[in-house]
């Protein structure tokens, strides 16, 4: 038995560990009363969410973005799209990735193989998604990569120092990535083959070109080289101008920067007709996309992409627009000038959501899908797999698209 004295001593110790105790227990009830009204309210406004889905007929379209690995991982991807609703998957059959910059994802010479090439994943992914009824489209991009270049030197692009892609690759991040010039027709040529090989050997329902087609990447401007010159010239000429100072007159702040901007519209828009051209004749009910970004002058600027003059000759089946951004107003004003911009446009747009909201709550994920619909958006595309497993909301997107089209 303890002495008076000792619990006079330890008395101030066990008062202290109880009211530790009382602290603990009230902080925790407070936060279980906190997250349970937080999560009662979460699930109220989700019902909300879906009367507002049973007004609308349902997407056609519901694709998702997906570069999984593994044959196993295909497996899962394809479990989880057919039971979450979704009905079309877009692949990287060539992703930036690997030690040459670039990796394939299929069989093919055209592009470094390594295991997921070796494993035949698009032949995998192709049997598993036709069984469950879904479609697949081959994202392709048309990044160069290092052999490449060593084998084909004038193929890169130049730097406006006169440096070539090859020889200092553009780095964001620490990857290196070897951009190629997409006026040099045997580039083009490349990329030609390169896609024929793709549809010839699989039976893809579509090819959704990159948007990275050689005068743009890493936030730097290309391509400066020698026969971009003489073509800049031609166009020049064209429109009265006989001199200028290369390359200072078609960088930004040049005397004809807008001319080379317009220029360079003018060399993506034919090499693309002559791609789009080669896929529909060889294989003619193939449905071809272009992703780009929102902004149109950024896209011309940038990529020397003018997607409402490509949109209103409807080179492509679908646009599809990279509408990345976790606020939901921003998304509303993406949306309406998108279809605003594109109104009696031949080719369709299609809103991709998602990026920016990986690791939000899954309900803001439909909230984003809602305002697609709510403003006229036909079809969704969400990227990516990774990012709605991460917000755990496969299930959500499955209560929204069997809410559609209920009342």
């Amino acid at each position: 038995m303890l002495r008076r004295s000792k619990l006079v001593k330890l008395l101030p110790f066990a008062v202290a560990a109880a009211f530790l105790f009382l602290i603990s227990f009230l902080a925790q009830r407070l936060t279980y009363t906190d997250e349970g009204s937080r999560g009662g309210k979460m699930e109220a406004d989700f019902e909300a969410l879906l009367r507002e889905a049973s007004s609308y007929t349902p997407f056609k379209y519901k694709g998702v973005y997906s570069s999984v690995s593994s044959k196993d991982e295909v497996d899962k991807l394809v479990v989880k799209a057919a039971n979450s609703g979704f009905n079309l998957i877009i692949w990287f059959v060539n992703p930036r990735r690997g030690p040459e910059g670039v990796t394939a994802s299929y069989k093919t010479s055209f592009f470094p193989c390594e295991k997921t090439c070796e494993e035949d994943l698009l032949a995998y992914l192709l049997e598993r998604a036709h069984e469950r009824g879904l479609k697949v489209w081959a994202w392709f991009g048309f990044m160069g990569y290092k052999s490449l270049l060593e084998r084909n030197p004038s193929w890169a692009a130049v730097w406006p120092t006169g440096e070539t892609t090859l020889e200092k690759p553009c780095s964001p991040g620490g990857e290196k990535f070897h951009v190629l010039n997409p006026a040099n027709p045997q580039v083009v040529e490349f990329w030609r083959q390169a896609l024929v090989d793709l549809v010839t050997r699989y039976d893809v329902d579509g090819v959704n070109f990159e948007d990275d087609y050689g005068y743009g990447y890493c936030g730097e401007n290309f391509s400066y080289d020698e026969l971009n010159r003489r073509m800049f010239q031609a166009f020049l000429e064209k429109r009265g101008i006989n001199s200028f100072e290369w390359p200072r007159d078609a960088l930004k702040g040049g005397r004809y920067y807008d001319h080379w901007v317009d220029y360079k519209c003018e060399v993506v828009s034919n090499v693309t007709r002559d791609l789009v051209k080669t896929l529909k004749t060889l294989k003619p009910g193939i449905e071809v996309s272009l992703a780009v970004m929102v902004n149109r002058e950024w896209n011309r600027e940038i990529h020397g992409i003018d997607w409402v003059e490509l949109g209103r000759e409807g080179l492509f089946d679908y646009l599809t627009f990279m509408a990345y951004t976790a606020d939901d107003r921003t998304l509303e004003s993406w949306v309406e000038s998108v279809h605003q911009e594109l109104n009696g446009a031949r080719s369709k747009p299609i809103i991709i959501i998602g990026w920016e909201l990986r690791g939000y709550p899954a309900i803001n994920w439909v909230k984003q899908a809602l305002v697609v619909r709510r403003l006229g958006g036909e079809d969704l595309i969400v990227f990516w797999d990774g990012g709605i497993e991460r917000s755990n909301a496969w299930g959500y997107f499955l209560q929204l698209f069997n809410a559609m089209g209920k009342n």
